[in-house]
């Protein structure tokens, strides 16, 4: 009896220092080496397969820069995820401006330097640029269905939960 008090007084001094002692966490921010994959390749052999690897997952994510009458300025901006480590990476970024109907014209508007070509995307979106350099350009990447269906998807949730 004597002892099993000793043993149980011995385990709750334990619990009780243990229980005081933090544990650090350290977070590893975790980033794909671009040299290593060519991008422009794994996009164009998806689109002839008919499901998409498994190996990395292209997305985009919207922000509001700025409300115009009759526009919307946003920057939109495409990650790649390696799906097996789960290390992303900047692809492309640019601000562009969306239309909040079909024949808005919005005269106020600045374009910004890079060395990417600005375009009118079928939808009717405009790309305006951006200051950031990334290593692919999104005129580029937005002509893949992937990207694009991701872009137009982002873009619908940015906007209507704004407009809420």
């Amino acid at each position: 009896m004597n002892s099993s008090r000793r043993i149980i007084g011995l385990s709750v001094l334990l619990v009780a220092l243990f229980s005081f002692i933090e544990k650090e966490s350290i977070a590893v921010e975790i980033k794909l080496n671009l040299e290593d994959i060519n991008v422009i390749s794994m996009l164009s052999n998806q689109i002839y397969e008919c499901r998409p690897s498994s190996e990395f997952m292209f997305y985009v994510e919207t922000a509001l820069v700025k409300k115009h009458r009759g526009a919307n300025t946003i920057n939109a901006s495409i990650f790649v995820l390696d799906r097996v480590t789960g290390a992303t990476n900047l692809l492309a970024s640019e601000n562009i401006l969306v239309p909040a109907y079909k024949d808005a014209i919005s005269l106020h508007h600045n374009t910004s330097k890079n060395d990417c070509e600005k375009v009118i995307l079928h939808n009717g979106d405009k790309v305006l640029g951006s200051a950031k350099n990334t290593p692919y350009c999104f005129n580029k990447l937005i002509k893949f269905g992937s990207i694009f269906r991701s872009y137009k998807k982002s873009k619908k949730e940015l906007l209507n939960f704004k407009n809420l």
